[in-house]
């Protein structure tokens, strides 16, 4: 034996055979496996904190996003109310010419001694291209009324459902005057 390890045990024969020599290496194995293992776990919590602040960094380049696509969502709500908004204007500008022409070229249309009572011209919200119209001419004939049809006719209205009743010595016209593109 060696005298390095000096044994104060008193000498007695063996009762057992000894270990092969081959298990002297179970404690250098268990060294090696304990450094190992430390590396390992050094490795692995290093590598745990790097995904931890990659998934931080993700979380927060995913709320930027989020917040990025409510703001973006938000200024096209705004825009598409915006030009649903300039759609119906245009729309509403589209369908509504000026009615001075239609009510002048109705005076122009009339002789002198016919007096015109009452002249209504109102345009339909949902429809704007069309006008109704309403006159109460006073000694009026139904020559009238196709002299006010044609002056109509000529600023590109056509008279639909048109309606005349004579009350006494007044002859009212009503008719839905459809504007016309050509």
């Amino acid at each position: 034996m060696s005298h390095l390890c000096h044994d104060f045990k008193s000498p007695r024969p063996d009762s057992s055979q000894r270990l092969p020599q081959i298990y002297m290496l179970v404690p250098a194995l268990f060294y090696l496996v304990l450094l190992g293992g430390s590396y390992l776990g050094i490795t692995s919590y290093l590598g745990y904190r790097e995904a931890l602040k990659s998934r931080d960094s993700w979380v927060q380049q995913q709320a930027d996003f989020d917040t990025n696509r409510m703001k973006y969502e938000t200024e096209l709500t705004e825009v598409t109310k915006e030009k649903f908004k300039a759609e119906k204007l245009a729309q509403w500008v589209e369908g509504t010419r000026s009615l001075q022409p239609i009510s002048v070229a109705i005076a122009r249309a009339l002789p002198p001694e016919i007096t015109i009572a009452e002249l209504s011209l109102e345009r339909s919200p949902e429809l704007p291209q069309q006008v109704g119209l309403t006159v109460l001419i006073n000694n009026g004939t139904l020559e009238d009324v196709n002299r006010i049809q044609s002056a109509v006719g000529l600023l590109n209205y056509r008279p639909f459902n048109s309606q005349q009743s004579k009350a006494g010595e007044a002859l009212e016209y009503k008719s839905m005057l459809v504007w016309q593109q050509f």
